[in-house]
């Protein structure tokens, strides 16, 4: 009998402080007994620090990403994965890997294509979101449920916390290299007719500096997701 596998992607840039953390913190010995082989897949914009050497020496396996910006990590892991799920989080340590054990299940009995970790609607650490930003996510969700209804409202359309069957991540086409790749897979799933789902998480606080622009990149994510309306 073959063993499926669970890619773990983690897109890092010059995150030394915390992919160690990040690592520790995933549930692979669980994800082993069920009975999954699990390739913790850090891909690397090129960092200056450490990110690498650290990720390299826990046993995450490294991938170089093509050009700059998150959009294109994700595109650098999607063309490398082969294995029935995949579930990527970012690596600042704002997002608890062993969550993934309640993200596993609705794909597993089919119940969802992609399940998406709400930081909204779940538990968000003082300090963790700033008001400007959480009112940038509740209007950014909105706008997405307004324009790609898919027979429920999601609540957190801006969440870094992922996962996808396989059939999904081969459908997938992107092309944003930036930060509003989320919004741009939230789109073309709802758009290809995944069944899209979630799960409550919890989200706690960067101890590094934020790469995020709040209104620049919240004006990236609002015209993503008018082009991805437009071009439906």
């Amino acid at each position: 009998m073959s063993v499926s596998s669970i890619a773990i992607l983690l897109p890092a840039l010059d995150e030394a402080e915390t992919i160690g953390r990040v690592i520790s913190k995933i549930p692979k010995k669980e994800l082993t007994n069920l009975g999954y082989k699990v390739d913790i897949v850090v891909v690397d914009g090129h960092s200056k620090d450490m990110t690498c050497e650290i990720a390299s020496s826990m046993g995450a396996r490294l991938l170089k990403q093509k050009g700059i910006g998150k959009g294109n990590a994700l595109q650098t892991a999607f063309e490398d994965f082969d294995g029935r799920y995949l579930f990527m989080l970012d690596a600042d340590d704002t997002y608890n890997p062993g969550e993934i054990l309640r993200m596993l299940p609705p794909l597993e009995k089919g119940e969802a294509d992609v399940i998406m970790g709400s930081r909204l609607n779940g538990s968000i650490s003082k300090g963790a979101m700033s008001r400007l930003n959480f009112i940038g996510n509740v209007a950014l969700t909105r706008t997405a449920n307004v324009l790609f209804p898919n027979g429920h409202k999601v609540s957190d359309v801006c969440t870094g916390m992922w996962g996808f069957t396989d059939e999904v991540i081969h459908a997938l086409d992107l092309e944003s290299p930036s930060f509003d790749v989320e919004a741009e897979m939230y789109a073309k799933c709802v758009k290809s007719g995944f069944t899209v789902s979630e799960v409550n998480i919890t989200y706690g606080k960067r101890t590094n500096a934020n790469k995020l622009s709040s209104l620049k990149d919240g004006a990236k994510i609002w015209f993503r997701l008018l082009k991805e309306r437009i071009n439906h």
